[in-house]
């Protein structure tokens, strides 16, 4: 399959995931670092965001709805941790991030998916700060989980000993309409591949949406490939690439 985008240590894949994914070499990818469809329809019917949007919070303009986001996200999910294993190698890790809270323990589900696959290593909570989405218990966090790869050591690259399964100072993205509508930090996805991973490792996101990851990667000297679904997207990630890594 050619790339949408290449400038070597950085490919971009315009395509479905289950198409692309298994052209990839077993045992070869240091890190798995994606945010894919939590199967909510980008609260398309939910009357919660009607609400925060007309009093002007949240997303600005109308609900655009992910591929893949509804039910079958979970037929998705659980078919992507199978892929993910064969893809990485012994010892290294997928983060997944993933939604938090009620009314759909979500987190919970996907957790006992990954721990049938891999070695369930932590649920990391993002403090995403006040306030967020909701009537009661507003959702001011979300959760990425982490699986290993069983066979070897886990790949630890923080040498401080201060990591907490909390990440409590990156705030969320407010998506403007030019944004992707889940879009995440680069700070929380630098994160994620500082700790897992080593100059000149591979990081792949098969969910990649805005590109996020793969430019994180960029930034901190990592190969990336990245697999995204809707060509809009696509197309905007390879821009955000061509222009060259921002600081965060």
């Amino acid at each position: 399959m050619t790339p949408y985008y290449d400038e070597g240590a950085i490919r971009l894949y315009q395509g479905d995931c289950r198409a692309v994914l298994p052209s990839l070499a077993a045992d070869s990818v240091d890190l798995v670092l994606t945010d894919p469809p939590y199967g909510h329809n980008n609260n398309t019917d939910d009357l919660i965001g009607r609400w925060e949007a007309a009093l002007g919070k949240g997303v600005s303009g109308p609900p655009r709805p992910i591929f893949n986001d509804g039910e079958e996200a979970n037929e998705l999910i659980r078919w992507s941790f199978l892929e993910w294993r064969r893809l990485l190698k012994a010892g290294r890790c997928c983060c997944c991030c993933c939604s938090g809270g009620g009314p759909d323990p979500q987190f919970a589900r996907w957790s006992i998916w990954m721990g049938e696959v891999f070695d369930f290593k932590q649920m990391v909570v993002w403090d995403k700060g006040p306030m967020g989405m909701g009537w009661h218990y507003r959702r001011s966090y979300e959760t990425i989980l982490v699986g290993q790869k069983p066979g070897a050591p886990c790949q630890w690259c923080d040498t401080t000993r201060r990591v907490e399964n909390i990440v409590r100072d990156i705030p969320r993205i407010i998506p403007s309409s030019a944004d992707h509508p889940t879009e995440k930090p680069i700070a929380l996805m630098s994160r994620f591949i500082c700790w897992h991973t080593m100059p000149g490792q591979l990081v792949v996101d098969p969910f990649c949406g805005h590109g996020t990851t793969l430019e994180a990667a960029k930034l901190l000297g990592r190969r990336a490939i990245g697999i995204e679904i809707d060509e809009a997207y696509c197309e905007a990630a390879a821009r955000r690439l061509a222009q060259g890594v921002l600081p965060f």
